[in-house]
């Protein structure tokens, strides 16, 4: 799982640094609303849609070949836990993610509001420069679970990312800044992510011990199989 994702950085990479390119080469390549106009010519387009809308609809089915975090919502990632503690129960207790998933949704909304209406003084708040927002935020969500994660560091401090209680929120913080140019092409990649959103939080309350160590033990370092946080040099003593 972890070289999985460090390609699937490289690929979105890629796709980040194709866009720049044509960007200042052939704009209009760029231009989703005229997509449809574009025949052949809006290959860039239809690979970048068809890329997001395959990784949602994976996150929707449930299946093994994607990571624990992103994955803990579904049966088959769940083991009950074999040690009773007072988070066992967490339908009678207040859930402390809530909170840290409030403080992180505010600060994704107050830095893209500050990031778009930047671009808007600058004038150059179009549709192209939207999707290259779209492709560095899928950068910045690889970066986040490999290397670096400021919403953990600040709101979660909880040790790996397996028991993020917004991962799936990804694809929803990716696309939406393509509703400020609404067509078919971005209403259904936001649509497609809104379902992946309410999905995970419609699990979130109705099994809500699917996604905490406490009692899941999927999601305990000792059995996690993802190796996501080599990188980050979290755990390595269970690890080895």
């Amino acid at each position: 799982m972890f070289l999985r994702h460090i390609f699937k950085l490289a690929f979105r990479i890629l796709l980040l640094a194709t866009a720049l390119y044509l960007y200042f080469t052939d704009i209009v390549k760029l231009n989703y609303p005229a997509v449809f106009q574009q025949g052949f010519g809006g290959w860039f387009l239809w690979l970048v849609w068809i890329v997001l809308v395959v990784d949602m609809l994976y996150r929707l089915i449930p299946n093994k070949h994607i990571a624990i975090g992103a994955g803990k919502h579904f049966a088959c990632s769940y083991k009950a836990s074999s040690i009773k503690t007072d988070a066992a129960d967490m339908s009678k207790a207040p859930n402390p993610l809530h909170k840290g998933a409030l403080y992180s949704a505010v600060a994704w909304l107050a830095a893209t509001s500050a990031m778009l209406f930047a671009l808007h003084l600058l004038g150059i708040l179009t549709p192209p420069m939207v999707l290259i927002v779209t492709l560095l935020y899928a950068v910045f969500d690889l970066v986040f679970i490999l290397f670096y994660c400021p919403f953990q560091a600040l709101f979660w401090r909880n040790r790996c990312c397996v028991e993020c209680r917004i991962y799936n929120w990804d694809y929803f913080m990716m696309c939406s800044p393509m509703l400020l140019f609404p067509n078919a092409y971005s209403i259904s990649l936001v649509l497609l992510s809104v379902a992946v959103l309410l999905h995970w939080e419609i699990a979130l309350r109705n099994k809500p011990h699917y996604f905490t160590r406490a009692t899941n033990e999927n999601l305990r370092c000792e059995l996690c199989t993802d190796k996501l946080c080599l990188l980050r040099g979290l755990g390595k003593g269970l690890r080895r």
